[in-house]
């Protein structure tokens, strides 16, 4: 089966990208920066809350306590109250 200049040069588009998505796979796990999300205690979350309503109240951004908590901004919004 021969191949037109067009299926040629469309398989090479694949080939490339699937290249460099190849090379940069590895960086994947590097970007993310912030906590890894873990299960906590009832105690563990109670005590968060607490702090996040605290933190809330003096202005701190609800992305910046997303990050710092591992959680996502649509729960800091949730416990807001």
């Amino acid at each position: 089966m021969a191949l037109s200049k067009r299926q040629i040069a469309y398989l090479n588009k694949i080939i490339s990208t699937a290249q460099k998505m190849l090379d940069t796979a590895h960086l994947e796990d590097s970007r993310s920066g912030g906590p890894k999300r873990r299960r906590r205690s009832a105690v563990e979350a109670e005590k968060m809350r607490a702090d996040i309503l605290a933190k809330r109240a003096k202005g701190v951004p609800a992305t910046k306590l997303a990050e710092k908590y591992g959680v996502s901004t649509a729960y800091i919004y949730m416990i807001k109250e």
